[in-house]
């Protein structure tokens, strides 16, 4: 198994940011990339030794990050990465969904054109990722876009309320973003949707964010054939289009 040392050192926090805060963004971000797998062992000495910390930060760390479903700690025994389980996936979604169409309809009726600039040097940034086939660096501009659609809609501090409780879906996401390769379709998508913002159409923004959203189950369709082993199903499995169908009843 790889060691967790390969992905820390001290260099990698301010002194002058509080601990726990970092401590935490480092190991949210290693295992939504699936740099830390499901089930892989966070050994807390270990983290302590590469990061040069006291356990403390890093103990509150992994309580919220227990909070949010990313690992599973139990007494007297190892701290695991938590698995990938459909259900919370689903959950994800669904919050994401409440959010951002919300989010999107305010976008588009408090659009200021001061922000097109931000919008243009985005979308620059993600051609040329595009280019590089970084899809990292391309996850990262995507999620920027929806953070920037919060800031549109005057209400940017909801962007942190919800992240936090999309774990599991991101996981899946990024998970995909390399196998799926539709860059080019996200930026289309993007464009589309920032262009109904930027026209103030309320309906139309808010019909395309939920087009883009929806791509969710084309990506567990990918996942399920190649990288189904990651993926906890609670109940007996259901075959995708059914998994789709009650999602949609439930929440439409």
């Amino acid at each position: 198994m790889r060691q967790i040392h390969e992905l820390f050192s001290p260099d990698m926090l301010h002194h002058r940011l509080p601990k726990t805060a970092q401590v935490y963004a480092l190991l949210r971000s290693a295992i939504i990339s699936l740099r830390l797998e499901p089930g892989e062992v966070l050994n807390e000495k270990d983290i302590c030794q590469q990061l040069e910390i006291s356990r403390t930060p890093l103990r509150e760390a992994m309580l919220r990050l227990a909070s949010e479903k990313l690992v599973l700690i139990r007494p007297n025994a190892r701290t695991h990465v938590a698995p990938i389980r459909l259900v919370d996936v689903l959950e994800g979604q669904l919050i994401r969904e409440t959010a951002e169409l919300r989010c999107v309809r305010l976008a588009a009726r408090f659009f200021e054109p001061k922000l097109e600039g931000s919008f243009d040097t985005l979308f620059l940034r993600k051609q040329n990722a595009l280019v590089r086939k970084e899809s990292e660096e391309f996850y990262s501009l995507d999620e920027a876009f929806h953070r920037l659609i919060c800031e549109c809609s005057g209400f940017s501090n909801l962007w942190h309320v919800f992240d936090g409780s999309k774990g599991q879906l991101d996981r899946i996401r990024r998970l995909a973003f390399p196998m799926q390769d539709h860059f080019a379709e996200v930026i289309d998508e993007h464009r589309t949707i920032y262009e109904a913002v930027r026209n103030r159409d309320e309906v139309q923004a808010e019909r395309m964010m939920l087009e883009h959203m929806d791509s969710i189950f084309d990506t567990l369709k990918i996942l399920l054939q190649t990288k189904g082993h990651l993926l906890i199903e609670d109940t007996p499995a259901p075959s995708l289009p059914d998994v789709a169908a009650a999602y949609r009843r439930r929440v439409r």
